[in-house]
């Protein structure tokens, strides 16, 4: 039986406070040393679209299924998923695949992430997996065990409704982006650098960084530490292989983050910078006028690595936001409206990017 997140995983999550990040700031590790070359604070704000429920915007929004294999002991295996279709789609459309983060449902980030608004304002298909409760009682995706019959039979899932994306006619099967919040952040790093020719670029949004655990009781470990691993060595752990296809990220964290600790965001973005090729760019300054920190809540400061005049990896922390998705709505848990709009910075990074197909 696939292994799944205990009860008291609530209880632990609670428990992981600003104290914990304090003291690991100042501790001897050498993640305390983790500086990029952040721009001056910004605030990346674009006017956000109003707060329709899914169903109450013109487009599509249909329940799918797609069967999967089955596994020895698996009944009726299949991974089910929403899909909006924007009303005035013309010809085949990029898509956005979004994965959600634990205690949610795909009609929780479609409405907090306002994802499906900005979809029918701009053109673009957007895909919520859903992970069941048969799996994992939270419903969160088990990025921390990557093992053939649990979070490695997800990914491989997550990959396979994404060809089954690619092959539809109104589809645009070299814009296929990827993106996730929280448990579903770190999935969608494991599928993106796993299965690099299927995603053009992918967006995490306070994700935990990959490889360094592969017990429930090791990813909340890695929640609230990170790793002391580089994190180029974790790729490999993660069943990562280098030298594949360049895969573009954006990686957004709150500072004030005390379910996952913000260092995380900044793994993140040193594993796929290792994963690019551009570990050699950490000591250089890219479009960044200073390096102080954000001067008020809900401001960023970013760091941006490239090369041929173009962003590959891109980190953006938020002074003041906890673990919710920046510039939502904050009706929705797991969304806050500080900060800028993750869900807009996220399609302009993505439509810089193209998978050749």
């Amino acid at each position: 039986m696939a292994k799944s997140l205990s009860p008291a995983w609530d209880t632990q999550w609670r428990r992981l406070g600003r104290a914990q990040y304090r003291a690991l700031q100042k501790s001897g590790s050498w993640l305390e040393r983790i500086d990029f070359p952040f721009s001056a604070p910004v605030r990346a704000r674009h006017p956000a679209p109003g707060q329709p429920a899914p169903h109450d915007l013109p487009g599509a929004w249909q329940e799918l299924r797609l069967p999967l294999a089955p596994l020895p002991g698996e009944l009726v295996p299949q991974l089910s998923y929403r899909l909006y279709i924007p009303s005035r789609a013309k010809g085949a459309l990029p898509v956005m695949v979004m994965l959600h983060g634990c205690q949610q449902t795909p009609e929780n980030l479609a409405a907090g992430t306002r994802m499906n608004a900005l979809a029918e304002r701009e053109g673009f298909i957007v895909a919520y997996p859903q992970q069941p409760l048969r799996r994992s009682v939270h419903r969160c995706w088990q990025w921390f065990d990557l093992g053939a019959g649990v979070g490695g039979r997800e990914a491989q899932a997550v990959s396979m409704l994404i060809d089954e994306l690619a092959a539809r006619p109104d589809v645009r099967s070299g814009e296929i982006y990827l993106a996730g919040l929280s448990a579903g952040a770190a999935m969608a790093a494991v599928v993106a650098l796993r299965y690099p020719g299927k995603v053009a670029a992918v967006g995490l949004h306070s994700g935990v960084v990959i490889g360094a655990a592969d017990t429930p009781a090791g990813g909340l470990k890695a929640m609230r530490e990170g790793s002391e691993t580089a994190p180029a060595m974790l790729l490999d752990a993660a069943g990562v292989t280098l030298g594949g296809p360049e895969m573009p990220a954006i990686v957004l964290h709150g500072l004030d983050d005390d379910a996952v600790n913000p260092l995380n965001g900044r793994l993140l973005a040193r594993q796929f910078l290792a994963y690019n090729g551009l570990s050699d760019q950490l000591g250089q300054r890219l479009d960044c006028a200073n390096d102080a920190p954000p001067v008020g809540e809900g401001e960023c400061r970013e760091a941006r690595f490239g090369r041929w005049g173009r962003d590959l990896v891109r980190l953006v922390e938020v002074a003041g936001l906890g673990h919710a998705w920046s510039g939502g709505d904050a009706a929705v848990p797991y969304h806050s409206a500080l900060g800028p709009d993750a869900s807009w910075l996220m399609w302009q990074f993505f439509r810089q990017h193209r998978r050749m197909v």
